[in-house]
């Protein structure tokens, strides 16, 4: 959260879904708090592999996976997973994380 500046757009492929109501758009430090919550309340991470970073101006963009269990179903999902910042003056201003929803949404289901 230190890199976070406090008016940061965060944004994730599910949009808020129903089975994933704490990816709704989050504006603002304060916010992104809910989202956090959210995900560690019903999900526990099994991994999160970094294979690339690619920066170009001030965006930067990291290729990997990720594997997470939902605390209620407890299956599994394990996906590709690619997140893109925005940065200025050395804060994240913007986040977007894209993974498989479908894979997301079996295993919380």
């Amino acid at each position: 959260m230190e890199i976070v500046d406090d008016g940061i757009a965060f944004g994730s492929m599910a949009e808020g879904s129903a089975t994933a109501t704490f990816t709704a758009r989050v504006h603002g430090k304060q916010e992104l708090k809910r989202y956090f919550d959210g995900l560690l309340g019903g999900w526990m991470m099994i991994h999160f592999r970094v294979e690339y970073f690619i920066a170009e101006g001030d965006r930067v963009a990291m290729i990997g996976s990720t594997a997470w269990r939902n605390k209620t179903t407890n299956k599994v999902c394990d996906t590709p997973k690619v997140d893109v910042w925005r940065f200025r003056d050395g804060r994240a201003i913007e986040f977007y994380e894209y993974y498989d929803t479908v894979k997301m949404m079996q295993a919380a289901t």
